[in-house]
């Protein structure tokens, strides 16, 4: 089967294109990477051109250093165009992650924009972006992953661990959902475990999703106190176009007939759950395709 997972995965890794083939991807990079992949592939041929060239492992050199978002947020809009809330969305949270207090951040001087981003581990990634006839299309193979990225990075269990998504394809051979919980879970079904599955549709699964990154993100109930009902999730919110891009990626791909669900799938945010969740699992059965979507928030 086809295992698609983050570049930030702490287990299970996915391995990135090039030009970082072979080698892990430091976090705060891969972050950064997945944000413009995104943007490009939202942005192309709907804005004027640009280009970005990626230089793993450079030169820490010296250059005009970075720590204001604002800064960071206009030499963004000055080079990468964007048209709707889903793309202004996306700069915004690159440019935060570009001026987070967790990297340091230099430009270097010329025509074309380009920044280092060193991360842990003192490692450095060049970005260049350049102008160009139209918006350079992000590598092959790479939508599914940066979106499992970004969520993996905005959305945490708590201070340690983070919610944990990941997707299984192959071609139907098998009606049950459970046959194919079983073989992208053999540790938990060799213990004899066996789920029960519920029908959903996509709506509820949506909804599930939403209430996944409105209870995951931090920073949303960083001021509540405890009473009243929990913030809701910002339509706008980066999370928000992310979860239902990830849906609507599955959706199309596998164009599915019927969907099956297990463990916590928070439908409704107010949902009675007094055992301790089990990580959610949704079985997509398309004509020709299954798909696996893990979405765990277990600790």
């Amino acid at each position: 089967m086809e295992q698609i997972t983050s570049y930030t995965d702490a287990w299970q890794r996915h391995p990135p294109p090039a030009p970082f083939a072979g080698m892990a991807l430091n976090d705060p990079h891969a972050v950064a990477v997945s944000a413009l992949w995104l943007l490009a592939a939202s942005t192309r041929g709907a804005t004027p051109g640009w280009r970005v060239e990626l230089q793993p492992r450079a030169e820490w050199s010296d250059g005009e250093e970075i720590t204001d978002l604002e800064e960071v947020t206009a030499l963004l809009a000055e080079r990468l165009p964007v048209t709707g809330a889903k793309s202004e969305a996306l700069r915004r949270h690159l440019a935060s992650e570009l001026a987070s207090k967790y990297v340091s951040l230099r430009r270097l001087p010329g025509d074309d924009l380009v920044l280092l981003m060193r991360g842990w581990n003192d490692t450095v990634l060049r970005i260049t972006l350049a102008a160009a006839p139209a918006v350079e299309p992000p590598p092959a193979g790479t939508r599914l992953p940066c979106l499992l990225t970004l969520l993996m990075d905005l959305l945490w269990v708590n201070n340690n661990n983070p919610v944990t998504f990941r997707v299984h394809f192959g071609p139907r051979d098998d009606e049950t959902p459970f046959a194919w919980w079983a073989r992208t879970h053999e540790d938990l079904a060799a213990e004899g475990d066996e789920p029960r599955f519920a029908p959903l549709t996509p709506d509820e699964l949506r909804a599930a999703l939403l209430n996944v990154a409105r209870g995951g993100l931090n920073d949303l109930g960083a001021d509540w106190d405890g009473t009243g009902e929990y913030p809701r999730l910002p339509e706008d919110h980066v999370a928000a176009y992310l979860s239902h891009d990830l849906l609507d990626t599955l959706l199309e791909r596998v164009r599915p007939t019927r969907l099956h669900g297990t463990g916590f799938l928070p439908v409704d945010w107010d949902q009675d759950d007094d055992e301790e969740p089990m990580p959610g699992t949704v079985v997509l059965i398309g004509p020709q395709e299954v798909a696996v979507l893990d979405v765990d928030v277990t600790c």
